[in-house]
């Protein structure tokens, strides 16, 4: 199968990677970055991406969207959310209404507060799926065991998506519910925000199973106001990728929210937001204004909304937690 992947990010060139383990597929990625793409013709690897590590052969780079896309079957979308309108326009002409579109990108558009399978389902004439799930890039990158959450409404498209990523310890659920997934997708990062706080705030694992609760509790209802499922709250996607984002310090979610917990580190968060990027941070703001124009109540995330913007003191989350559990 040929795949054109649009992006040479870290999680899109872990897809491609996982998609090359099966040697009937050919991948073709797109790159705005020039010297990148001269880089790997020169010496097949990405250092500046995953250092040292052997890129598949049947893994091909570019920089022309013609070549990236001239008779695909599938394009995975893996392009940060500020650029993607203006990638789908780009692309728009070169694409068979036909080949399916799988999204690996996770937010919400500041201007338009879109979600970013309606920027895409806006623009393209193309069948629209998202892909999701807790996974860190390196561990898909590194074929460890993982699982992703497959939403889409067209049946074909899922048997396509997944014949592309038939990997024998790859697990992947259906779903069809796009909407819900991508209201997961941004949440469990501005909650990782969240988990991070508690941490930096000198709290442990016993406060933070507290906090847990009272995020699936608050998922619920911000998942019932969308009209989504249980199943969309308890699947990979949903609890799944909020419990390894709240967990671990490899997320820099949790990392900047850990900064922002210790006393006096408001210089050192600043500069983490100039090195990194936290999606939590570019997403709660127009999340936090879709959750008020549905009448939400989402105490977590306005808690942590005022942590960001209003100087409100990080303990505050301890004591809403506490509230909300009572």
């Amino acid at each position: 199968m040929k795949i054109g992947i649009i992006g040479t990010g870290v999680f899109s060139t872990s897809i491609a990677i996982t998609i090359a383990n099966n040697k009937d597929n050919n991948i073709i990625m797109w790159s705005e970055n020039k010297k990148l793409v001269d880089d790997f013709k020169k010496t097949k690897k990405l250092n500046t991406i995953f250092k040292d590590k052997t890129i598949p052969k049947n893994i091909t780079i570019t920089n022309n969207y013609n070549e990236a896309l001239e008779d695909v079957e599938l394009v995975f979308l893996v392009t940060g959310v500020e650029y993607l309108e203006n990638v789908c326009k780009d692309i728009k002409h070169l694409l068979n209404p036909n080949t399916p579109i799988c999204i690996a990108t996770k937010g919400i558009a500041a201007t338009s507060k879109k979600f970013v399978y309606e920027i895409a389902q806006n623009i393209l004439k193309n069948k629209i799926s998202i892909i999701a799930g807790p996974t860190f890039a390196i561990d898909v990158a590194n074929l460890e065991p993982v699982g992703f959450t497959l939403a889409s409404k067209d049946k074909k498209s899922r048997e396509i998506i997944k014949k592309a990523l038939d990997f024998k310890d790859l697990y992947i659920e259906d779903s069809n519910d796009l909407t819900g997934i991508a209201v997961c997708g941004c949440v469990k990062n501005i909650y990782a925000i969240g988990s991070g706080i508690i941490s930096g705030l000198g709290n442990h694992e016993s406060t933070k199973a507290v906090y847990l609760r009272a995020v699936y509790e608050e998922l619920s209802n911000i998942l019932y106001a969308y009209k989504s499922s249980l199943e969309t709250l308890n699947s990979l996607a949903g609890f799944g990728d909020l419990i390894l984002t709240c967990s671990s310090d490899k997320s820099r979610n949790f990392s900047y929210g850990e900064i922002l917990g210790k006393k006096g580190n408001k210089k050192n968060a600043k500069n983490y937001l100039e090195k990194n990027t936290v999606e939590g941070v570019n997403t709660i703001n127009a999340l936090y204004h879709l959750l008020k124009k549905r009448h939400v109540k989402c105490p977590i995330i306005n808690t942590i909304y005022d942590i960001l913007n209003n100087e409100e003191k990080p303990q505050k989350l301890i004591d809403i937690i506490i509230k909300t559990t009572k």
